[in-house]
């Protein structure tokens, strides 16, 4: 086997790593040789079906995954998915996180003050009218009125004074509304005697969403120290809001959200944090899975650009090959569509080679070599002659 030379990044950190440990020259390349001969070894063989051995590597293990919610610091407040579901979530690449969640680290001047990082993490919870209060509605009348609820209020941390006046200035901006009758906890909305009850209750349902403080998103803060710092974890996630703060860390500052993260930071920040929430998962479920094999599979799920999961409407759904589609899910649908659209079939590829029945195109199926008959008897004087 052709010996190939170590990459000049990996000799630099060698080396480095050589005079940190103060090596002398005979160690040194000693080192040098055994760091050599494990690159050469690891090195794939052509015609490998490395796509094969990623999917077993990694769906073999998998089996061993059981579902369960783990929590941040002994709260209940910020659970996140781990387990088997979480694998399948990333690996489906799905649009939505069952159980979004943030870390949100802050900047140096303020990691140490906890006064201030617990005044930050409350301003970014997400508070809406029904939070702060409660709609009482009467159909007969067709009135409405918002009750101020003092044990939300406080829960929330809001100023009482001023609370209500922004609670009317929201309702106002999507209904012009009639008030009548205030109190410092009450706000009474009236309504035309003309206008449907089924009006009414829409507007209720509307009203209690409308945002008040905070960012979209966030429903939870719990606030944990990690080292000499301290770190908002969130649940819920919004991070391209979070980054436009001027407290926050844009460097360091992360969700478990993929897609979220494809969308806010590009194709290879996606790449990355299919291969780390991977990795995370099945570490915290002790079970050890090489690398390469989940960079096999985020190299697959974006290549396109833009993150696309396993799934008959993601990459298997997009597959060039009739068989390659019809083997995955819907077998008729796609057999009947590529009759009806008159495609052709060439198997170049290994699922749809296996399904007539032929050698596939890797490994040894992957050479091909032609003998001249002509030059036969030639060649085997020649053998039996040596």
């Amino acid at each position: 086997m052709v010996m190939r030379e170590l990459p000049k990044l990996v000799l630099d950190r060698i080396e480095v790593y050589a005079k940190t440990k103060k090596f002398s020259d005979a160690k040194r390349k000693k080192l040098i040789e055994i760091v050599n001969n494990r690159y050469n070894n690891s090195l794939v063989t052509p015609g490998d079906a490395i796509g094969l051995i990623a999917a077993q590597s990694i769906g073999e293990p998998g089996t061993q995954l059981t579902l369960r919610t783990k929590h941040y610091a002994g709260s209940l407040e910020v659970s996140v998915g781990q387990g088997i579901q979480r694998v399948i979530e990333i690996v489906d690449g799905r649009l939505s996180s069952k159980y979004p969640s943030m870390k949100v680290y802050l900047k140096p001047e303020f990691i140490k003050n906890e006064k201030k990082v617990r005044a930050f993490a409350s301003n970014l919870v997400d508070i809406k009218v029904q939070d702060v209060g409660n709609f009482d509605e009467n159909f007969e009348n067709k009135s409405l009125s918002f009750v101020l609820d003092d044990d939300k209020v406080d829960e929330a941390g809001i100023n009482k004074d001023t609370i209500m006046d922004l609670v009317y200035d929201k309702i106002d901006e999507i209904y012009t509304s009639k008030r009548f009758g205030d109190s410092k906890k009450k706000i009474n909305f009236a309504f035309d005697a003309s206008t449907p009850l089924y009006t009414i209750r829409k507007a209720v349902l509307k009203w209690k969403n409308i945002p008040l403080f905070g960012v979209k998103h966030i429903e939870k803060v719990v606030v944990t120290q990690s080292g000499d710092e301290f770190v908002i974890t969130t649940r819920g996630t919004n991070l391209s809001e979070i980054l436009k703060f001027e407290e926050v860390d844009s460097l360091r500052t992360i969700t478990n959200d993929v897609v979220e993260i494809n969308k806010t930071l590009g194709i290879e920040a996606g790449r990355q944090a299919i291969v780390s929430e991977l990795s995370n998962t099945f570490i915290s479920n002790s079970i050890d899975i090489n690398l390469r094999h989940i960079y096999i599979l985020a190299d697959l799920m974006t290549f396109g650009g833009r993150v696309k999961g396993i799934v008959r409407t993601g990459i298997t759904g997009e597959k060039t090959s009739p068989f390659a589609r019809a083997a995955f899910e819907e077998t008729v649908k796609h057999i009947l569509a590529a009759a009806f659209y008159h495609e052709i079939e060439k198997l170049t590829g290994i699922t749809e080679n296996l399904i007539v029945g032929q050698p596939i195109s890797a490994g040894t199926g992957l050479v091909k070599l032609t003998l001249d008959p002509k030059n036969l008897k030639k060649m085997i004087q020649a053998n039996e002659e040596e």
